[in-house]
């Protein structure tokens, strides 16, 4: 590495250090800087290729981290987060063979989703309750038909109470 390119390092370091990030991400943010110096996008080029050596930046790391993050705390369905993934700049073969190598039981996240909304849904007449319940499922990514099931289940539990 060149002793020139040190601070433009530190500078990808320290965008690095509060969450794992893309290979474009850090690209385009790394090019901003380049606007205001002097260093060029061949220098941005060559510490992208530094951090990818030194494993700091991968692509596959970053599905896995997202992937976690979007099925533990705000949990979306596989189809939003290959959106978010997209918009991360992430191949969409990379994300495709994540996904046919990861098996996500997206039946158990609408649940998870849609457990919170539901104490708050559930005394609202039937049709206006199984609306609200499947706007919230689709907007966090879930197909119709798992959204269906989901409800369907709630319904169910909610007609024994």
């Amino acid at each position: 590495m060149e002793n020139d390119l040190i601070p433009l390092l530190n500078i990808a370091f320290f965008y690095l250090k509060f969450r794992p990030r893309t290979i474009k991400e850090t690209r385009e943010h790394l090019y901003k800087k380049v606007k205001t110096t002097h260093w060029s996008h061949e220098a941005v080029d060559k510490i992208i290729d530094h951090l990818i050596e030194l494993k700091f930046l991968d692509d596959k790391v970053f599905i896995d981290f997202l992937v976690r993050s979007r099925t533990a705390t705000k949990v979306k369905g596989v189809f939003a987060i290959k959106q978010e993934l997209n918009r991360f700049g992430i191949d969409k073969e990379l994300v495709d063979k994540y996904f046919a190598n990861t098996e996500i039981n997206e039946e158990k996240l609408a649940k998870k989703a849609l457990t919170r909304r539901w104490e708050i849904i559930k005394t609202l007449p039937k049709q206006k309750r199984f609306e609200k319940a499947l706007s919230l499922l689709q907007r966090r990514g879930f197909n119709f038909e798992i959204s269906r099931k989901t409800i369907k289940k709630f319904e169910e539990k909610n007609d024994i109470i």
